[in-house]
């Protein structure tokens, strides 16, 4: 199955027709475009060549696809950069989505991989790299390296305008480290709680002193138990990356990852109506032989050349191949303790993902009205083989835990499947900027999408075509260089590869977001933020069946909410993050099932709130620093079918200091530092509950050149 011929030649033909047009422009014309474009790129990459970057971000460049202003972009993205993931003393992107605004993280426990929900939905598969898809299918079973990010970006609400297959929530997008300007080598060891050994390493050579011709290499090496019996972690991560130097007009950089994981899941204990708490919090049913392991392999392109009548084409490239075995052990059935019934889920997941961005950009000065436009292309294909297998085994005891004694009662009925999913999407997108106060946005996207499954066993295939519109049009107005209003409207569309009852695929989910806020900088730009309110709809929600056979569309969910969030330096010595979230609605308004009528989604809280900051005793950043955090989390509930769970709220508590010298530094952090008992989360069936970390110390020393 290959991607339809009409519609990859008709996007080319897009493409060649809008440079046609440049050139002859070019020709005709004398240029009167501002350069500004120009220059804002140039700062960018002094920028990336300096030590110091910015606490607050002022950009998202992937997500957007450009270097327009956060400030001056009608919608909400949070972007976490380097220096506050190494605040929030992060190890997975989960954690580093903590405090967030409108994100709730790792909602499922320590399972493995990164779990996160973004106003109210569930958006765990919703995760780019450098603005590239990683994976078509809601099976995720992976999580990224953090170790290998330069910055987080999170779009919250429907992005399928600019990146096709979307569900309403939002994404996230990991920008990867790439070579800068200056030669520098780093590196750090780490020891810490539940036998953290950790080494990192980040070789940057800048042969010119420039990004091009430069070369840089990272890498993890990670080892660490859980505060679960038998748990762990096991990441290895190593990322080489080079910028040719093809001249002032071209821009070429390549990137290649290898990522394994090896790791045995946490499972979290049976609710029982509250008899969970009767039991240790390191209670593990599974069996330390049963575990997972995955191996990652990546490979990008990011291509750009820079016309000489100042339009600009960006080309992104990426093939990821994912291998995932796994014999886990899980509870199968409701279970009432000490008795917890028991399966081993055999999987064995192998995914080639496919998938190429490229557009067309420029900017147009045309005195009172400045003109920003892009028209672009982009394409997915994606083949995932997935093999399962559920055994029913012996029981566990939890008053007598043991291991090593699994026995087999019933094999199950192994089922495989080869999913193939594929998109084209053309997509315009046009900013439109009136005297520098009104900002005017309108962007549309039509997506042609194909789906097929093919049983192996059963011999059947299922095929679904679809093809959507979405848009978003958005008004803002910059009162002044610090507060800038605005409202907007979005639409997102997003094909499902689940089958109903009847064997065939279900229909595609639909979203659809109004949002009003305002943008905020101060400081210099040293401050950036925003408040905003969204009342969010999802509609044909796809989740599995309460007999795990087949899914269904249980059909509509809504948020409504507001947050505020902000990330400044406040001075060259004390940076400070902080974040609100208020979402008094998230429930379901329409479903098959009418007893879920009215019901809060899962996980959900209505109040989250998070501070954070870091003082340094010296304006250079030398010497001594101190930091403190406090994440709050509301109380939620978590449901499926009879099953429900109340998760109580709670407040945890991070400091840390350290000492940082010309050639070396040293760093001491303690998150949950009063050890605060409390409950992360269920699973997704809401019939286990996981304990949340409980205090965790982390000392390590890092070394640069």
């Amino acid at each position: 199955m290959r991607f339809n011929r009409s519609y990859l030649t008709f996007s080319v033909l897009a493409i060649l027709a809008a440079t046609t047009h440049a050139e002859t422009e070019s020709t005709t014309q004398q240029s009167s475009v501002s350069v500004l474009p120009s220059i804002r790129v140039e700062a960018d990459r002094v920028q990336a060549g300096k030590e110091q970057k910015p606490y607050a971000a002022k950009t998202a460049n992937a997500v957007l696809r450009s270097d327009a202003p956060l400030f001056e972009t009608a919608q909400s993205i949070s972007v976490i950069t380097n220096q506050q993931i190494e605040q929030k003393q992060a190890k997975t992107v989960a954690e580093a989505l903590e405090g967030v605004a409108g994100v709730t993280s790792g909602q499922y426990g320590r399972r493995g991989w990164d779990d996160f929900i973004i106003r109210g939905q569930i958006s765990s598969a919703q995760t780019y790299i450098d603005g590239l898809r990683v994976q078509a299918s809601d099976n995720v079973l992976r999580a990224e390296d953090i170790s290998g990010l330069e910055s987080i970006e999170v779009v919250k609400g429907p992005t399928s305008v600019g990146f096709g297959l979307a569900l309403p929530g939002g994404l996230v997008n990991l920008t990867t480290k790439r070579p800068q300007a200056e030669t520098a080598y780093k590196g750090s060891l780490s020891y810490g709680s539940y036998g953290l050994k950790e080494g990192t390493f980040d070789l940057n050579y800048a042969p010119n002193n420039t990004e091009k011709g430069a070369f840089r290499i990272v890498g993890r090496v990670s080892d660490q138990d859980d505060p679960t019996d038998e748990v762990y972690f096991k990441n290895f991560y190593i990322a080489p990356s080079y910028n040719f130097d093809l001249g002032e007009k071209d821009d070429l950089s390549v990137i290649a990852s290898y990522q394994r994981r090896e790791y045995l899941r946490q499972q979290g204990i049976p609710y029982s109506s509250g008899n969970y708490k009767n039991y240790s919090h390191s209670l593990f049913f599974g069996d330390p032989d049963y575990g997972y392991d995955v191996d990652v392999y990546r490979f990008g392109t990011n291509y750009a050349h820079y016309f000489d009548n100042d339009w600009t084409f960006k080309q992104n490239f990426a093939v990821t191949k994912t291998e995932t075995l796994g014999d886990s052990i899980l509870a199968s059935g409701r279970n009432v303790l000490p008795t917890i019934k028991r399966a081993i889920n055999n999987q064995d997941k192998q995914d080639v993902n496919y998938t190429l961005d490229q557009n067309l950009q420029r900017n147009f000065n045309f005195g009172p009205i400045n003109y920003d436009v892009m028209v672009g292309v982009d394409m997915m294909r994606e083949r995932s083989d997935y093999y399962r297998r559920t055994d029913t085994i012996n029981d566990f005891d939890a008053n007598h835990p043991s291991y090593g004694n699994i026995v087999i009662k019933k094999r199950g009925t192994p089922s495989e499947e080869i999913t193939y999913s594929q998109y084209t999407g053309l997509y315009l997108r046009n900013t439109i900027k009136i005297d520098d106060d009104w900002i005017i946005g309108l962007s549309g996207r039509h997506d042609w999408t194909q789906v097929e499954i093919d049983s192996l066993l059963n011999h059947t295939a299922t095929k679904n075509s679809d093809n959507a519109f979405t848009g978003s049009a958005s008004v803002m107005y910059r009162i002044n260089d610090m507060f800038a209003p605005y409202i907007s409207y979005s639409t997102s569309f997003m094909p499902v590869t689940d089958s109903g009852e009847n064997g065939d695929l279900l229909d595609p989910e639909q979203g659809k977001q109004a949002e009003i806020g305002v943008k905020l900088q101060a400081l210099d730009q040293r401050l950036q933020g925003y408040i905003a309110y969204y009342d969010l709809t999802r509609k044909n929600v796809t989740e599995a069946d309460t007999s795990g056979n087949f899914s269904i569309q249980t059909g509509e969910q809504v948020t409504k909410g507001f947050e505020a969030e902000m990330a400044a330096a406040l001075t060259d010595q004390w940076n400070i993050s902080t974040s609100y979230s208020y979402i008094p609605t998230a429930k379901i308004t329409e479903s098959l099932i009418a007893s879920e009528i009215g019901k809060r989604s899962n996980h959900v809280p209505k109040n989250a709130a998070t501070l954070s900051t870091q003082y340094y005793f010296s304006p250079d950043k030398l010497g001594w620093n101190i930091g403190a955090g406090i994440r709050y989390q509301g109380s939620r509930t978590a449901q499926r079918s009879t099953d429900y769970v109340y998760l109580p709220s709670y407040a945890v508590f991070d400091v840390n200091a350290g000492y940082e010298a010309e050639k070396w530094g040293a760093g001491l952090s303690i998150k949950n530092l009063f050890d605060r008992e409390y409950l992360a989360g269920t699973t997704p069936n809401a019939q286990l509950v996981n304990w949340g970390d409980p205090m965790m110390v982390r000392f390590n020393v890092k070394f640069k050149y």
